[in-house]
């Protein structure tokens, strides 16, 4: 049989109420008839300082308890031990077998401890309730009797079975009502259990939108609000992994278009194979291989694509290696290509050269790619603490305020006909940001007080 979460919280609650409550009953009846014992004990030693107080006039010191017969402490212990009856005021004899039991149960003895009748009889100094008898303040003797262990007489047994009887319905119905306690407090603390397990079930069948009523703030709460968390963002990674089919599809449609229709066009003879034709097809294709390539990187860096952080990479003369090998076509677009490092800061820092010379070939690229001549592109290097901070910023154009949070998103372009024109795919950035956050850097996006876009790259100086 599987033993549900349900049935395992609900039957250990049940076993540990139950255990604790024969545990309680069994304290309880042993502790109540230890007091009814000590009860008993206590009523029979006050009748026998009554015993004692009667006794002591049949001393004498001549004769000492010669006076005291069986007969008269038979009397004594009758009319002390007698109760009486309900229709009258005198008291009430006892039996002769009552009596009896009386005298082999009490006795009486001189100060030396001699029983002054019942001469068998023994008694431990720990098993006795012993009062002393006394005739003008002197010590004459003892009235003893054993004291009680288990509860005599109808009557007091009556009465103890009767609790004791109470006791285990008492228990009973304390058991019972603990199973239902339990049985509804383990279902309403599982119910967002429930709930979980029903959305996971959901999740699994491809129902993202799910989500669970949070109620609390307990450790459950926590994890429905964590699921919901999960949830969502596999939603959101739905969504991106379909609009980036999608938009996949769009880019790679686009070149392969173009180059079927001019291709066609060569083939039905509205075209003649001449170099610009040529040309016009390495174009598209140079565009499609870079594409195919960007996508490539971006793909490698989803799957874990791991980089060699363990190298130290001269970030100064890396920069200025990019800088020499964009300077001419800067010139040609009338583009000034300035940069400053600061004297203080370090120059070296832990990083994978590779992946760092294409950050910055990116970042130059799309620089040289949307920036109007003429104009200046501006490369600053400075250090606070132990944070080495790039700043890139170019002239106008600028980009608007809503397209800043997305540059760094894949496919984005803030003008699609001049990004193509360009022959921008809308990866560079993304790829860039990707670099960056490997290198444990942040790499963000706003306005250049040159009237273009500024890019600030903060990078530790060791990343490991």
């Amino acid at each position: 049989m599987r033993l549900t979460l349900f049935k395992k919280i609900l039957f250990s609650m049940l076993l540990i109420s139950s255990l604790m409550v024969i545990g309680i009953a069994s304290l309880i009846d042993d502790s109540f008839q230890q007091g009814l014992q000590r009860y008993l004990n206590h009523g029979e030693e006050r009748k026998l300082r009554l015993v004692s107080e009667n006794l002591s006039s049949y001393y004498s010191e001549d004769k000492g308890w010669d006076e005291l017969t069986p007969e008269v402490a038979e009397f004594i212990l009758g009319r002390i031990f007698a109760r009486p009856s309900e229709n009258s005021s005198e008291p009430q004899k006892a039996r002769s077998r009552y009596v009896a039991r009386l005298l082999r149960r009490i006795t009486v003895f001189d100060n030396n401890w001699r029983p002054l009748w019942n001469k068998d009889i023994t008694l431990g100094n720990d098993e006795i309730i012993k009062v002393p008898i006394r005739y003008n303040h002197k010590l004459v003797g003892w009235v003893a009797t054993k004291k009680r262990d288990i509860t005599p007489g109808a009557l007091e047994s009556s009465f103890h079975q009767q609790q004791k009887y109470n006791l285990m319905w008492i228990v009973l119905w304390v058991t019972l009502i603990s199973f239902v306690l339990s049985w509804l407090l383990v279902r309403h603390l599982l119910t967002p259990l429930k709930r979980l397990e029903d959305a996971t079930s959901s999740i699994q069948e491809g129902d993202y939108q799910t989500k669970i009523q949070i109620d609390g703030e307990d450790e459950l709460a926590a994890l429905s609000m964590r699921f919901n968390e999960l949830s969502q963002s596999l939603l959101v990674q739905k969504e991106t992994r379909e609009q980036w089919l999608a938009d996949i599809s769009h880019e790679l449609r686009t070149p392969i278009s173009v180059l079927k229709s001019e291709i066609e066009a060569l083939q039905d003879g509205i075209r003649k194979p001449e170099p610009k034709y040529i040309d016009s097809l390495h174009y598209q294709v140079q565009n499609l291989n870079k594409l195919v390539n960007d996508l490539y990187q971006l793909s490698l860096s989803d799957a874990g694509m791991q980089f060699d952080l363990t190298e130290s990479v001269n970030i100064k003369k890396l920069i200025e290696n990019n800088c020499l090998q964009y300077q001419l076509r800067f010139q040609e677009k009338k583009i000034q290509l300035q940069h400053y490092f600061q004297e203080s800061a370090v120059n070296t820092i832990t990083g994978d050269s590779k992946a760092l010379t294409q950050l910055f070939s990116n970042l130059f690229e799309n620089s040289l790619r949307y920036t109007d001549g003429p104009g200046i592109l501006n490369v600053q290097v400075t250090q606070d603490k132990k944070i080495m901070q790039i700043r890139i910023e170019d002239s106008a154009p600028g980009v608007p305020d809503a397209a800043l949070p997305k540059l760094f998103e894949r496919l984005f372009r803030v003008d699609e006909s001049r990004s193509r024109l360009s022959g921008g795919s809308g990866l560079g950035l993304s790829i860039c940001q990707t670099i960056v956050k490997a290198h444990h850097g942040k790499m963000l996006a706003s306005h250049s007080e040159l009237g273009g876009l500024a890019i600030t790259i903060n990078l530790p100086i060791s990343s490991k």
